[in-house]
């Protein structure tokens, strides 16, 4: 009986670490983020509406071939659309594999609830609905264009 006990404790207190854990990598994830968008320099000089974000696929990709390959008009024509397509299909499969990903997260933290007494599962819907509004917090935050405060002086501007 005091073994049973013992097992639903240890695995509540591995499930928790990994929680701690997997918050605290996407916390320092979503920060390197924060102090790297500038990953696409040229979408700056351009006014892109990306501005800050990493460059689509097909473009760099095509980018990359021409410049190493010395690819001709012709070549560029019948590439370009290949390189956009394969582009299209992993930006489809990104989006389902984050889909499948939350509801296989959600399926888990149902299971693990059914599994906990009732004043361990209002515990353990507290963490998760805190986990939730720090992940809202930072997936905001990495909406939101850096602040003027983040962004290198620029050459010649008044300091």
């Amino acid at each position: 009986m005091a073994r049973t006990w013992q097992v639903i404790l240890a695995t509540v207190v591995i499930f928790i670490a990994g929680l701690v854990t997997g918050g605290a990598t996407a916390f320092g994830i979503v920060r390197w983020v924060g102090h790297h968008r500038g990953l696409n320099p040229g979408a700056l000089a351009q006014g892109s509406p990306r501005a800050g974000q990493p460059m689509q696929f097909g473009p760099l990709q095509l980018r990359r071939l021409e410049n190493k390959l010395d690819l001709t008009d012709e070549q560029r024509a019948r590439i370009a659309p290949i390189l956009n397509r394969t582009g299209e299909e992993l930006g489809r499969d990104r989006r389902e594999v984050q889909l499948r990903t939350a509801l296989a997260i959600e399926k888990m933290q149902d299971d693990v609830a059914e599994a906990l007494t009732p004043p361990q599962r209002e515990k353990f819907e507290e963490m998760v609905a805190q986990q939730r509004a720090r992940f809202q917090q930072l997936r905001r935050s990495l909406q939101q264009p850096p602040a003027q405060a983040d962004r290198p002086a620029e050459p010649g501007a008044p300091k």
